[in-house]
């Protein structure tokens, strides 16, 4: 009982979004009007396709639960509107997800198929770049890297990984998994234990300090599982350690115990009640 009643408190406290205020940021756009005028020319040509209706209500739900895991006022500085659509490709290659850092804006494809945690995963993802762009002075670059193995070098210098002639490294990656498997390169964010022996979640970490943490946070803000990753692997506790004080920066309600609460399994809730 006593469990409960604290993870109840601690979800209060942060003001989370009304319903009526995550409605008015969730969007799902008829055509790509609400895209840069640059992101549909050569050489990205950015395609989209609308989201079927009778999918709307089930995205719109897990993004609103997702809303609620940030103080209201963090959402009003950072983040104009989430845009939910059934397809998006850059440079011929499909994406789960975007972001706009100017324009504070995050798109994000469903499907039916989507499981509620992955496309949740997905937002939190998107807007810790965006959060990250927005307030890299607070970041901890040199701390971050201490995780890795000596020497490690991501394959995109720098903290937000910027276009590397007319692609980005993580687009170079995901086409090149795209054309190996035939799929839509998702095996990229599979979790790895053999790779969180050094320190990154999973495959896509490695390639720049942006990716890797935008995974860790996509698994901070959903996966209870990561917490044993972090009792397991150190340099994977150390990066949790870095991103959580950078939450902090932003909110001081972001703190461990917070995120430890926001994960927990109502089994275990249930267990330690009388």
């Amino acid at each position: 009982m006593r469990l409960t009643v604290l993870l109840l408190l601690s979800l209060c406290a942060i003001a989370p979004a009304t319903g009526k205020a995550s409605d008015a940021i969730i969007h799902f756009p008829e055509d790509d009007s609400f895209l840069p005028k640059s992101w549909v020319e050569e050489p990205i040509e950015a395609v989209i396709e609308p989201l079927d209706g009778d999918l709307e209500a089930a995205a719109r739900g897990i993004l609103q639960a997702a809303l609620k895991k940030y103080p209201e006022e963090l959402l009003k500085e950072f983040l104009d509107g989430v845009y939910v659509v059934g397809s998006l490709r850059f440079y011929d290659v499909g994406y789960g997800g975007t972001y706009m850092a100017n324009a504070e804006r995050i798109v994000l494809v469903y499907r039916a198929s989507f499981d509620a945690r992955g496309f949740e995963q997905r937002f939190h993802h998107e807007f810790s770049s965006i959060l990250l762009k927005k307030n890299e002075e607070a970041f901890e670059e040199v701390r971050w890297k201490k995780g890795n193995p000596p020497g490690y070098v991501y394959r995109a210098p720098g903290v937000i990984e910027e276009q590397s002639g007319d692609r980005s490294e993580a687009t170079k990656v995901l086409e090149a998994e795209q054309k190996k498997t035939g799929g839509s390169g998702s095996g990229l964010l599979r979790l790895d234990e053999e790779l969180m022996k050094e320190g990154f979640l999973t495959q896509y970490n490695r390639v720049s300090i942006e990716q890797d943490l935008n995974e860790t946070a996509a698994h901070l803000f959903t996966n209870p599982a990561l917490w044993a990753y972090c009792r397991d692997y150190p340099r994977v506790d150390h990066k949790v350690d870095v991103l959580i004080d950078f939450y902090r920066t932003l909110d001081p309600v972001f703190d461990r115990y917070y995120f430890r609460e926001l994960t927990i399994q109502p089994e275990e809730t249930d267990a330690a009640t009388p």
